[in-house]
């Protein structure tokens, strides 16, 4: 089948996939940190509190996203997304009315669980789950939400936040949630269901059964994995929650370099496309060991680099990584340990995630009030990925001894 069948063939679900991972910028760091310098200044607070409480609530929603994940497994999507989706509202509402630090710890919590952590999660889960053949393709195109927003969004609402309070732009977002629940809700009539799926098109794993999340944690697999897992979400999030301060300290305008993002979105949509393809004809096993590769250069560049042109081309290289991470590690999943008990898996793997996203602003704040600056930090992020890499080979390795 070639892909323009493809997708006129899976449109609606496809759409779903799409969407869901769109709905999941309001609740990613890109576009909560836009709004970084006015939280700051409303509050308070320090880089290193601003940091804190970034942290605490999104540990808050790692820990939640380790059960509500597993709902999927359960429940059909369509329900499930109206619920997460009209959640996420809610905190869109509450964050431009809260005026207390509990009720901003409250706010991100809701937003990284409904948005970075369920939103992102249904939509990865729903594609590996229907699509087993052209599973590498489903999730490119899911994917292509996630890279649209990444890019688009913040240079939209920056140019907003020169006319409107910051308070008043949360007002005006929370209304796109509620439009892509209506759409989801639509598009999801013929959903096919948890338990029709497990009768009609289960996918094994390793060993030819279904792994369940006990047997996964017992795995090596899972642990050589873990420090990949880790490392991209906590210190890709580093770049995007610290971009006002990277801007400042570059001496850069900051509108001038979000300007830069489309490049890293059209970077990241191709290579999520090549990388559907080429797991589609290779698998992901034999890809895991390559994708971090690229964010060793990616982040040497972000370090040394004196112009916009030249983080440009760190945003280019660090896309590279972006792009085959929105595909690869999902359908690993997958592949290794099979799609029946895959909303529980993928929904640990989900929790690391959020883990390593809270924890990367939290250590970088702190970092930057003793003086370790931007700069310095991302040449040690670059030798993070070089030992993540070399432990994600080891692990497929291992995988293919075992098959």
């Amino acid at each position: 089948m070639n892909f323009l069948s493809f997708l006129i063939a899976n449109k609606l679900w496809l759409s779903a996939g799409f969407l869901l991972a769109l709905s999941s910028s309001f609740g990613q760091t890109f576009f909560i940190s836009i709004f970084a310098v006015e939280i700051m200044h409303s509050f308070n607070l320090s880089n290193s509190e601003w940091g804190t409480i970034y942290a605490s609530g999104t540990l808050l929603s790692a820990a939640a996203m380790i059960y509500f994940g597993g709902l999927v497994d359960y429940y059909k999507t369509r329900y499930i997304s109206v619920l997460v989706l009209g959640t996420l509202t809610v905190a869109m509402l509450t964050m431009a009315n809260t005026g207390s630090v509990v009720g901003l710890i409250v706010t991100i919590f809701l937003l990284r669980l409904m948005g970075q952590g369920m939103s992102t999660h249904l939509a990865h889960v729903a594609m590996s789950r229907w699509f087993s053949r052209y599973r590498g393709r489903a999730l490119s195109v899911a994917n292509l939400g996630y890279s649209l927003g990444e890019s688009f969004l913040p240079m939209f609402f920056v140019a907003i936040l020169v006319w409107l309070p910051w308070r008043s732009v949360w007002l005006f977002s929370a209304i796109f949630p509620l439009i892509i629940a209506v759409a989801i809700y639509c598009a999801l009539k013929d959903e096919r269901s948890p338990k029709s799926f497990k009768e009609d098109k289960v996918c094994f794993g390793i060993g030819g059964r279904h792994w369940s999340r006990s047997q996964v944690l017992k795995s090596s697999i899972f642990w050589f994995a873990f420090p990949g897992l880790l490392g991209l979400p906590a210190f890709g999030t580093v770049l995007f929650f610290q971009q006002v301060n990277y801007a400042a300290l570059k001496g850069w305008d900051h509108l001038s370099m979000v300007k830069a993002y489309p490049l890293f979105t059209i970077m990241a949509v191709g290579v999520s496309f090549l990388s559907g393809s080429l797991i589609d004809r290779h698998g992901a096993t034999k890809l895991i060991g390559l994708y971090q590769i690229p964010a060793v250069f990616g982040f040497y560049v972000f370090s040394i680099c004196e112009t916009v042109m030249g983080f440009s081309i760190g945003l280019i290289l660090f896309a590279v990584t972006v792009g085959s991470n929105n595909i690869i590690p999902n359908a690993f999943w997958a592949e290794c340990f099979g799609t029946s008990h895959l909303g529980r898996i993928k929904s640990l793997a989900a929790g690391i995630m959020v883990i390593g996203s809270a924890l990367g602003p939290l250590i970088s704040g702190v970092l930057i009030d003793v003086g370790f600056n931007l700069n310095s930090q991302y040449i040690l992020f670059a030798t993070y990925f070089i030992l993540s890499s070399a432990l994600l080979f080891a692990c497929t390795r291992k995988i293919l001894v075992n098959n």
